[in-house]
């Protein structure tokens, strides 16, 4: 029990910098991707409108699915070009 003691007084614990324990800063966006992804945005929601006004037989649901799958799709791969 005394030779931990020891081992652990002779070992000097040395305290990380404080620039150690942040985190690296995140890469800034470009200007370029916000303008794509709200660009997106607004033809999805403009797409949904467009096609409920073009197909009133079909219900108003069902394109909203559609769009959003679609948008889902756009998204996921918008996230891997940004990773």
């Amino acid at each position: 029990m005394q030779k931990n003691q020891d081992k652990r007084r002779e070992a000097p614990e040395t305290p990380a910098s404080p620039q150690l324990r942040q985190p690296p800063p995140a890469a800034p966006v470009s200007t370029a991707s916000i303008w794509i992804f709200w660009c997106a945005v607004a033809l999805a929601v403009i797409t949904a409108r467009a096609l409920n006004h073009m197909l009133p037989g079909i219900s108003e649901s069902v394109i909203e699915r559609w769009v959003m799958l679609a948008f889902g799709v756009f998204l996921a791969l918008f996230l891997l070009k940004l990773k």
